[in-house]
């Protein structure tokens, strides 16, 4: 193996650590089953020569019984090695498995932004389980294999050790066969693992957006993506099972010679009285089963390659670098007020600046509305508040304090946020609400009527106790949006942030909305981003966004006069609307 193969696989071995006894108990057993394998032929010759030629009642009463007893040792060390490792493997996949997903939740937002989802899900799914091959039952097969291969050709040298120069010709020959196989394996294994992903991914959109898919008769398109997708998943499949057992008839090939020349040998040395018939069919029979474990240990690089290539995608999701938070400080809920001092920002690996020179001060209590085109900057700014990103130079204070300044955990207890993208979980209607605080039936109650929602939960069939399913599938987008706005009344923080929370209402329901806001306005700072300019003619402040910067900024009734960007933002709306 090359060095880096090799370092990946000391890591994956370390995961055993915390599971040596159950390792040691394992190769114990693999002992025991290597040393039975010798003893199948180590009992042919005295069987062999002690009844059939010698006619020695020891052996004609004792060898059945000796025969029963060596199988009864095998199965046991058989069954108990199974065991053990099926153990072992199991628990390392939960292991896996488990730092996964704690190192996928705490990444930051950009790693989502570049990441295919499908990917993503195939590490949890296909990727550990080639690493289980890999890390144990790989293990498994080479040591005991190993074991084995040692023990018979010790026994076939203890023999006679001049035929056993045969084996000469076989080890050094299949040896070479793998290593070569090797290389070609772990191309097309990596090459499988990124068609693994991009399948999935596939398939995860397809399913995510069948009503696109419908609407836009995309059924042709989308399974011809697939078909081609598939096609190159089942060619590295192909390539990969072939090469896995071209290996096989090669070393049987080789096996043959090897077996033929000491056929030959053998009987000319047994009829010069060199060797009994005992030692020569225990000879022959050692040789025979020889050649089943090194076809296997031959095998071993399929696995072996797939696995590494998989443990290198696990290990890199692993190895990311989690969200940076360099911050001490804890907020206690008694904010004042936020305030962005020439803070700029650009998303990684772009050249142009989202948001540039933003100065602005955001009163406690105070409600402030960010408007503008899309793609202006206005969502850029809200997300860093709550710090999905860090500005790239400049300033964002709260209570005078640099943000940065703050712990990441206290900071987003004091933020409640309701984004574009709605997001409900596959359970209740009351556990979703109360995501992830604990329910409280009252509080949770108090917020569903807020956010005008307890009218229609109540419709539902099983009430606040109603299944969800997978985001929500059962409920409208106006439904969506107000439990995910109930969620967010539930959490009672002091700064609320809205990013286009009302957009899928209808008007009424939108109305009943502003009410809820507007019974709450002073109490919280609440910062709601809106494309409909008319929901937003309550709030204190209105920012005005254009290409990344704040281009007016005054209240509604300031800045809805001639000649200003948003009285033309307004006035193209209304006309758009009749």
């Amino acid at each position: 193996m090359q060095t880096g193969a090799i370092d990946t696989y000391k890591r994956l071995l370390g995961y055993l650590k915390k599971r040596l006894g159950t390792f040691i108990v394992g190769i114990t057993s693999m002992v025991v089953i290597a040393a039975t394998e010798v003893g199948l032929p180590a009992i042919l010759q005295p069987i062999l020569d002690g009844t059939f030629v010698n006619k020695d009642p020891f052996f004609l009463k004792w060898a059945p019984i000796g025969l029963i007893i060596l199988f009864a040792i095998r199965g046991s060390a058989t069954l108990v090695s199974n065991a053990a490792f099926a153990k072992i493997s199991t628990n390392l996949m939960h292991e896996l498995r488990s730092e996964m997903f704690v190192k996928l939740i705490h990444l930051p937002v950009h790693f989502f932004n570049t990441h295919l989802t499908g990917n993503l899900v195939s590490k949890f799914t296909y990727d550990v389980s080639q690493i289980s091959q890999a890390g144990v039952d790989v293990l498994n097969t080479i040591v005991k294999d190993s074991l084995t291969v040692v023990a018979l050709f010790t026994y076939i040298v203890w023999l006679d050790w001049q035929l056993s120069l045969f084996m000469l010709i076989m080890i050094p020959t299949t040896g070479l066969i793998a290593k070569y196989i090797g290389r070609r394996q772990k191309a097309l294994s990596e090459e499988l693992q990124t068609n693994f992903g991009a399948m999935t991914h596939r398939v995860d959109e397809s399913v995510r957006g069948h009503e696109a898919v419908k609407i836009f008769n995309g059924h042709t398109s989308e399974a011809q993506s697939f078909k081609n997708i598939a096609k190159q998943v089942r060619q590295k499949q192909f390539k990969l099972a072939l090469s896995s057992k071209l290996s096989i008839p090669i070393v049987e090939f080789i096996g043959a010679i090897v077996m033929a020349g000491v056929l030959y040998i053998g009987t000319q040395r047994a009829s010069i009285d060199q060797l009994t018939v005992g030692e020569f069919v225990a000879f022959f029979t050692a040789l025979g089963l020889l050649f089943s474990p090194i076809k296997r240990l031959t095998k071993l690089t399929h696995p072996i390659n797939m696995g590494l290539a998989a443990a290198r995608s696990v290990f890199n999701l692993i190895d990311q670098n989690p969200e940076t938070d360099t911050g001490d400080l804890l907020l206690d809920g008694n904010l004042k007020n936020i305030e962005f001092r020439n803070a700029s920002f650009k998303y990684p690996d772009t050249e142009s600046h989202a948001l540039r020179n933003i100065n602005l001060s955001i009163p406690k209590g105070s409600t402030i509305a960010f408007v503008g085109k899309s793609g202006g900057g206005k969502t850029t700014l809200a997300n860093l508040i709550p710090r999905f990103y860090n500005v790239t130079s400049g300033q964002i204070l709260l209570n005078g304090i640099e943000l940065n300044q703050y712990s990441i955990t206290s900071l987003r207890k004091q933020i409640s946020y309701v984004s574009q993208k709605i997001t409900l979980f596959n359970g209740t209607v009351a556990e979703n609400i109360a995501y992830p605080l604990g329910r409280n039936s009252i509080d949770v109650l108090d917020a569903a009527i807020a956010a005008h929602a307890d009218e229609f939960i109540r419709t539902l069939p099983e009430g606040y106790n109603t299944q969800l399913g997978e985001n929500g599938a059962i409920l409208s987008g106006g439904q969506r949006q107000r439990i995910a706005l109930a969620r967010a009344l539930y959490k009672k923080t002091p700064i609320l942030i809205l990013d286009e929370a009302t957009s899928a209402l209808d008007n009424s329901s939108e109305k009943e909305i502003q009410k809820a806001l507007e019974e709450i306005k002073g109490n919280l700072t609440i910062i709601i981003i809106a494309h409909r300019l008319s929901t937003i003619a309550q709030a204190d402040k209105i920012a005005v966004f254009e290409e990344g910067c704040i281009v007016e900024y005054g209240s509604f009734k300031e800045l809805n006069k001639a000649n200003t960007y948003f009285a033309r933002l307004l006035n193209s709306e209304s006309t758009s609307t009749r």
